[in-house]
């Protein structure tokens, strides 16, 4: 059995938990929370065991996973300790890696020290839906692709979400989906452009919007906002021999609308988008670790994601253009 450890209980936490107790040869054995009414009740559901504090848990338990599932701002120490401990360890992160370019690449640093695998979860990647996208580009099923058009709608958050120094704001915590998701699909970023949208009479509204040309050539169109009812994407990939649509409220997850003559449109298969994502990246994660299986991301992909994250916070707060490819902010 592998031993596997949570740290954090909020909604994200316990559906890791949830997620890891149907996978086969896990055991759950501690969860780390501070809400002691909340930490006895699933210790109580779940058979496991709770403690108040990272130190604690790791030296009252043999633990093989870490599984960090806190708020954004907490990603760095949290890793840092674990990374610190005598044992070795591997780490499960919540994405993004950390809050900032520095404190992902100073974890990037530590993991290679000690030698410790750290697997961020871009959900993205374990998505069916947005997995078979990104395959039916690399198939060529449209063509060169020219033009990318992404959208992420979603409710506005609560808690510390909404401080941007504890979150890194809708452009790192929601855009961060589908900025890895494109440099996984189709490589690097040339030029960044972003506008970011803040309600400031405390209504609940927050909405970017980002353009960015690929080193390839392709550009992209991605819309956030933090103002619907609920989850809400989609996308429209414009390649020289037709188009791949999809939206979250249509029955049917992907359209493929090709110009061969009398082809018709194609879907990706139903069956395939009720798989959960969690559970296939939390499968995935234990088999890197377990029967060293190469990572669909790697640690530096995860840093990448953070960094060009950072360039659209830095776009949208200066109101400039940023050069990725020439390192420099062009005013």
């Amino acid at each position: 059995m592998v031993k596997v450890a949570i740290i954090g209980v909020g909604k994200m936490g316990q559906r890791h938990l949830e997620n890891w107790l149907q996978i086969s040869n896990i055991d759950v054995v501690g969860i780390v929370g501070r809400d002691l009414d909340k930490l006895k009740r699933l210790a109580e559901t779940y058979n496991t065991t709770s403690y108040l504090d990272i130190r604690s848990l790791l030296e009252d338990q043999k633990v093989e996973i870490v599984d960090i599932c806190l708020p954004t701002f907490l990603h760095y120490e949290a890793m840092k300790e674990v990374i610190g401990t005598d044992e070795k360890v591997s780490i499960v992160c919540e994405k993004p890696l950390c809050l900032n370019e520095d404190e992902a690449k100073a974890i990037l640093q530590l993991s290679k020290e000690k030698d410790i695998q750290i697997l961020v979860g871009h959900t993205l990647r374990f998505d069916p839906e947005y997995a078979f996208l990104r395959q039916q580009i690399k198939q060529g099923v449209v063509g060169e692709v020219g033009v990318v058009r992404l959208s992420r709608k979603t409710s506005f958050p609560g808690r510390w979400f909404r401080d941007n120094d504890k979150s890194g704001g809708i452009l790192l915590d929601l855009g961060i989906h589908d900025l890895d998701w494109l440099l996984w699909t189709f490589g690097d970023v040339e030029r960044v452009l972003a506008r970011h949208i803040k309600q400031k009479d405390d209504r609940e509204f927050d909405y970017a919007l980002i353009i960015l040309r690929m080193k390839n050539g392709v550009i992209v169109h991605l819309e956030l906002s933090w103002g619907e009812s609920s989850l809400k994407s989609s996308f429209e990939i414009a390649g020289k021999e037709g188009l791949l649509v999809g939206n979250s409220d249509s029955k049917e997850p992907i359209q493929i609308a090709t110009k061969q003559p009398n082809q018709s449109s194609d879907y990706l298969p139903k069956e395939l988008v009720t798989e959960s994502a969690i559970y296939k990246q939390l499968s995935h994660f234990k088999d890197c670790i377990v029967n060293g299986a190469s990572p669909i991301i790697s640690i530096e992909e995860a840093v990448k994601a953070v960094e060009l994250a950072q360039a659209t916070i830095f776009s949208a707060r200066n109101g400039v253009p940023v050069y990725l490819a020439e390192e420099e902010v062009q005013e």
